[in-house]
């Protein structure tokens, strides 16, 4: 009784995960605007979304598109590393590739710069 009471639990935690899974990757598609750009605590959102018109679009096969001033277009793939809740943008631009903490809420983003204390030090919110 044990043992297959047992083996059910293990049964319903392996679901649990895949959907937890699916569900972050699920939450990340389509298109997203940036709404606020800290550094530290230091609101920079003027410097880094002048004309508050940047975005940030995930596809489902893997790819991605991002624009807006003052950076203009970029595109690549990213990966999600659901476990960890840790985005990998790699970028077709030579040495832009970037990872990120990221959390959710009902219509928006959270990403937490992931390597250096600079990056480590922004956070970008992006909404719906």
């Amino acid at each position: 009784m044990i043992r297959i009471t047992y083996c059910l639990l293990s049964i319903l935690l392996i679901f649990t995960s895949c959907a937890f899974r699916e569900s972050l990757d699920k939450k990340i598609l389509g298109k997203w605007t940036m709404h606020k750009v800290y550094d530290g605590d230091e609101d920079v959102t003027s410097k880094h979304n002048p004309e508050n018109n940047r975005w940030i679009k995930f596809n489902r096969n893997g790819s991605y598109e991002s624009g807006g001033d003052p950076y203009g277009y970029n595109d690549g793939n990213w990966e999600l590393d659901n476990e960890k809740s840790i985005l990998f943008l790699d970028s077709k631009i030579d040495d832009d590739d970037s990872e990120w903490k990221i959390s959710f809420t009902d219509s928006s983003t959270v990403w937490t710069g992931i390597g250096t204390p600079r990056q480590e030090n922004f956070k970008l919110i992006h909404k719906r």
